[in-house]
């Protein structure tokens, strides 16, 4: 016997590799398949238990799905909803400070110590 992975229906494979990556296979199949029940696994659990010795060689050498089956079609995939429009509140703009209306009217720094100058000298 060649070391070929063992071929599975799809929807066992499917949920083999999820029971993979949720826990640590191991080689006690009656542990697995109460594992693979417990989360929701029936295809897997049925399988396992129908195929316990094949179990055991596609635990040490790997799973495949079976070729006539297809697996993950792009139509499985849910369609992207368009996202919510965003909310935006319009703010008035925010009030000059007195500082900026004082330079801003009074032509600055320099303006302000001529007019100091022209007031006392």
């Amino acid at each position: 016997m060649s070391r070929e992975k063992i071929k599975v229906p799809g929807k066992v494979y499917e949920e083999l590799i999820a029971l993979q990556r949720e826990i640590h296979f191991t080689q006690d199949h009656q542990d697995t398949i109460k594992k693979a029940e417990d989360r929701g696994y029936m295809n897997a659990s049925n399988w396992i238990r129908q195929n316990e010795n094949a179990y055991k060689i596609g635990f040490a050498w790997g799973f495949e799905p079976m070729d006539n089956e297809p697996q993950g079609m792009i139509r499985d995939i849910p369609v992207r909803e368009s996202p919510a429009p965003k909310r935006t509140i319009s703010r008035p703009s925010p009030p000059q400070s007195k500082k900026s209306q004082k330079s801003a009217g009074s032509g600055g720094i320099l303006a302000g110590i001529k007019n100091w100058l022209g007031k006392y000298f």
